[in-house]
């Protein structure tokens, strides 16, 4: 399937793709290598999102090899399903198993899918508007995005530091593609996505692909292309659980549109599109009801506005969308009457986003809203098409403003991305973790604090009762009964053994940092379990 679609590219003539794909290689490699488990002297590094972020897939992965490759507890909820799309996980697990370190692990399938996406991006954008240039400049666009607003700031903070420009923009501390303080809420593709969030690679892959099939269907009316369509989709749900939600809707409303257009010709319309709904309902949805999260009451709710908060919707996208929203509505006015049909499925997710949250992270709808962002800068490829045929030469004054308005408060992002970095796992972390994986059983249930980086269930790849809450409530998890049951249990209180024997804890991993965040009293470990362990920060006990 993926060949067909690259068998038909003329890269002689599509030579400005290569370039693209040199550019982005080049960006990535430096981005990713500095953020997967970057070794330094004293530990492994991180930074920006992705230093939060990392550290669930790192559980995920080492689980699925010290346990099993067919994990369905979440392994830092005790009891609990494992909800959370993780082919990519696994498929890192896949390659240490084979013998791939775990960092290349990592950076390798994130790098190999990030350029199979710039490779699609432009060769899918130039299928649908016949714009080399369009599609030429649509990667920038989709992922050095960020609202002009955030150059205010920029601006503001580099004139009050008393810096040098090359010193400052070398030294920021903010993403100002992403102010919290100031409402800047859509923010930088790769610095907030691409890197800390592994699975939207290959769902953006794989969206992608879809986008090109449903593109053939719309031009052509092609029953295989709606087969390919609703084949790609039900591979999603594993992949990238917020990219099918996103296709299933896009495909539904470019269904409606249809019967709109030829109301008289209904069945045989349904029937054409039961192309797609099969592989969908047959392949899809199991997978989908798999790690849905049922009885989840946080997720998919009404919520008008998404992140707007005390402001209007109106002044909230002007300030998030700056240049984009008008570049954007001019680009649907020039465009022609079947972009623009095939736009409002796109346009669709961007008023449901609006009106609901999917997540109990309100800003987890973002990951929606992305593909509204694509299909927008579609049109705005074809915008760009429009400019040039109509202006030649002479439109680049007008295209070149455009795109650096477009991208650059992004790329001062992104350039800020390329210098973070934060200790994630010190070398005392490290060598925990290999005592446990070597002097535990694989099965065995640890009693920890809840950093998010706590190598036992990280690098070790065991259960843990509780770990970091900010990932539980994302994952729509009630935890308030399990804390005080931990708190208790850490306390030494006169439930602590009745708890512990009651989850079957085979062992407690003490933070000595922790101590008074949870509790803890050293002294009952002490005097009632046998020491397995002691270094500097950690004590583990046997409590089984």
């Amino acid at each position: 399937m993926f060949y067909g679609i690259i068998n038909k590219l003329n890269l002689r003539k599509n030579w400005s793709v290569l370039i693209l794909v040199i550019f982005f290689f080049w960006l990535f490699f430096n981005l990713l290598s500095s953020h997967m488990i970057y070794p330094k002297e004293d530990g492994l590094y991180s930074g920006g999102s992705t230093w939060g972020d990392l550290a669930i897939h790192l559980t995920f992965v080492n689980n699925f090899l010290e346990r099993s490759f067919f994990l369905r507890e979440n392994p830092v909820f005790y009891g609990e399903k494992m909800v959370y799309p993780f082919a990519s996980d696994l498929f890192s697990a896949l390659l240490v198993r084979a013998g791939v370190s775990l960092r290349w692990a990592l950076m390798g399938p994130t790098l190999l899918f990030v350029i199979l996406a710039i490779f699609l991006m432009y060769f899918v954008i130039y299928k649908i508007t016949g714009s080399r240039l369009g599609a030429f400049f649509a990667p920038f666009i989709f992922f050095l995005n960020g609202s002009l607003t955030g150059f205010n700031y920029f601006w503001q903070d580099y004139k009050a530091s008393g810096l040098g420009l090359k010193e400052f923009t070398g030294e920021m501390t903010k993403s100002y593609a992403h102010l919290e303080d100031f409402c800047l809420r859509f923010s930088n593709i790769i610095s907030d996505y691409i890197l800390p969030q592994r699975t939207i690679v290959p769902g953006l892959v794989l969206g992608l692909i879809v986008i090109y099939f449903l593109w053939q269907y719309w031009d052509k009316r092609g029953l295989a292309d709606l087969r390919k369509a609703g084949l790609t989709v039900a591979f999603l749900p594993l992949v990238h659980s917020h990219t099918f939600i996103s296709m299933i809707i896009v495909a539904f409303v470019l269904a409606i549109i249809e019967l709109f257009e030829d109301i008289r010709s209904w069945k045989n319309i349904v029937q054409r599109w039961l192309n797609f709904a099969w592989p969908v309902a047959l392949i899809g949805l199991p997978q989908f009801a798999y790690i849905y999260p049922w009885g989840k009451e946080s997720f998919t709710r009404f919520h008008f506005g998404w992140m707007a908060e005390d402001e209007s919707i109106w002044e909230f996208w002007a300030r998030n969308l700056i240049p984009h929203s008008y570049i954007f509505l001019f680009a649907f006015w020039v465009a022609e009457l079947k972009l623009k049909k095939f736009y409002i499925p796109f346009l669709s997710l961007f008023i449901l986003t609006n009106l609901f949250l999917f997540q109990p992270h309100d800003y987890d709808n973002m990951k929606i809203m992305i593909w509204w962002f694509l299909g927008s800068i579609i049109m705005t490829a074809g915008l760009i098409d429009y400019l040039w045929e109509k202006y030649k030469k002479l439109s680049l004054f007008l295209i070149i403003p455009m795109v650096i308005g477009m991208v650059l408060v992004g790329s001062l992002s992104v350039y800020r991305e390329s210098y973070v970095s934060w200790k994630l796992f010190s070398f005392e972390d490290i060598a925990l973790a290999e005592f446990v994986k070597n002097n535990t059983p694989k099965e065995s249930l640890f009693l920890t604090t809840d950093q998010h980086n706590h190598p036992i269930p990280t690098l070790a790849g065991r259960q843990v009762l509780m770990g970091f809450r900010g990932w539980l409530w994302t994952h729509g998890i009630n935890y308030a009964e399990r804390e005080n049951d931990i708190f208790e249990m850490f306390s030494g209180g006169e439930e602590s053994k009745e708890l512990i024997a009651k989850y079957g804890v085979d062992y407690a991993a003490i933070d000595k940092n922790q101590i008074n965040n949870f509790h803890i009293n050293p002294d009952f470990f002490i005097e009632n379990y046998p020491l397995l362990y002691e270094s500097k920060n950690f004590s583990i006990y046997q409590l089984n």
